[in-house]
């Protein structure tokens, strides 16, 4: 029996309530129906954006609609007020979730967050307008581009409050900021400031202040949008990720994705661009224009088998 992937119904538009914890406007925020840049903003300020299940649930639905609905190029991620995030919502009761199910099923919600923007073909910036802590910060790991300013406070303060690592975020912080730092950062358990050198690695660039972040990103996202192959973007970022850590190896995936790319519709158009001397209009999609050997990796499937629904499921 093969697996068929699902159908994903691409609404008219993203765009929610003001109210929504989970923000979603388009940009501009005057544009009717889905525009190619979207913005979505954590949207708690009065508790510093603290994430709860819903609002993690709301962002990976978000990210697995627009990964296939090709209206949307790329997205800015964002907090309201004066904090990006201060972590997980603590007020949760999470003291049960042990038992919900055996280990090996177990799948930590931010973890799937993680994921679901580690394997969005749209380029993902987080500008982060304040500080950022544990899922805050570690869900973002994962997006293309973190801008932040240079004074506000990031930090992974699990030593601090009893718990390990999550939101994949193992992986992806000692290969950012190398194993010694990581340490560091998970032994103390403090907030730094996003120019301290124990942060090097994470943010892309550095604002002089919290108003800055967001005018940055937007024209970040304007620049690639109008300059940039977004399928380019991803194959790259993932060429980067889940290279096969050898430099035979990556010679081996580079070369027939390379061979394919020169061939394609993107890079045929930046030519035609260049010798016409106009603005190149990329248009190629990984649905349709994926090169041939794509995903050149084996996936570790995270599925979970199947089963009853159980009284407990409703308790998170």
């Amino acid at each position: 029996m093969t697996y068929d992937a699902p159908i994903i119904s691409s609404p008219d538009t993203y765009v929610n309530t003001p109210d929504s914890h989970i923000r979603i406007t388009n940009f501009p925020d005057s544009a009717p129906g889905v525009t190619p840049i979207q913005i979505v903003t954590l949207n708690r300020p009065d508790k510093l954006n603290a994430i709860t299940s819903d609002m993690i649930y709301a962002l990976i639905t978000f990210f697995t609609a627009i990964d296939v609905d090709n209206r949307v190029k790329i997205v800015i991620l964002t907090g309201a007020g004066r904090a990006f995030s201060a972590g997980i919502d603590l007020t949760m009761d999470t003291s049960k979730t042990k038992d919900l199910l055996p280990p090996s099923e177990m799948r930590d919600p931010g973890g799937t967050l993680a994921l679901a923007m580690f394997d969005c073909s749209k380029p993902i910036i987080v500008a982060y307008n304040g500080l950022a802590v544990g899922i805050g910060m570690t869900s973002t790991l994962a997006a293309t581009i973190r801008i932040a300013p240079q004074h506000a406070e990031f930090g992974f303060p699990f030593s601090r409050i009893g718990l390990t690592m999550e939101s994949c975020s193992s992986y992806f912080l000692p290969r950012m900021v190398g194993y010694s730092n990581a340490t560091y950062l998970l032994a103390t358990g403090k907030r730094y400031p996003a120019h301290s050198t124990t942060l090097h690695g994470i943010f892309a660039e550095l604002l002089p202040e919290p108003e800055d972040v967001m005018p940055r990103a937007i024209e970040l996202a304007q620049d690639i949008l109008e300059n940039v192959s977004t399928m380019a973007v991803h194959l790259n970022r993932q060429l980067i990720w889940r290279n096969p850590g050898t430099a035979e190896g990556a010679h081996l995936v580079d070369s027939p994705l390379m061979y394919d790319m020169f061939g394609g519709k993107d890079h045929l158009e930046f030519k035609a661009s260049f010798f016409g001397k106009r603005q190149p209009a990329f248009k190629d999609v990984l649905s349709t224009n994926a090169p041939r050997t794509y995903p050149w990796w084996k996936k570790l499937s995270v599925r979970r088998t199947a089963r009853a629904p159980t009284r407990l499921d409703n308790k998170m």
